[in-house]
């Protein structure tokens, strides 16, 4: 599926797209930092001083759906930076990612020699 700039900006496509066997990795890096540039990164465990101390509170209902956003947001952040990390080596000229079943082959032939 083809977006805009504007869906990346708007909507966090690169979510869906690291799950996608087929994204084409600079697609989805540029899908990544156009969204970051229109919203706040939230903040992880180890940004917030105090944050024990803070938990220790009952947030109101509102507060409590920005933190279960925040915390879900947080964790694919995490997960699109170990997924970039991880398919570096596999990307190939034109942004495609090596298949798990090419990768498998890559390895084979590798250990083979």
């Amino acid at each position: 599926m083809k977006y805009s700039a504007k869906d990346y900006a708007r909507n966090p496509v690169w979510i869906q797209m690291v799950d996608d066997t087929l994204t084409n990795y600079f697609e989805a890096e540029k899908a990544y930092k156009i969204y970051w540039q229109h919203h706040a990164m939230p903040a992880t465990e180890h940004d917030v001083i105090g944050e024990h101390a803070e938990r220790e509170k009952i947030p109101s209902k509102r507060e409590q759906k920005k933190i279960q956003r925040d915390n879900k947001m947080s964790m694919a952040v995490k997960k699109y930076e170990r997924w970039h990390q991880r398919m570096l080596p596999y990307v190939q000229k034109d942004g495609s990612i090596l298949t798990p079943s090419q990768r498998l082959k890559l390895w084979e032939a590798q250990k083979n020699k």
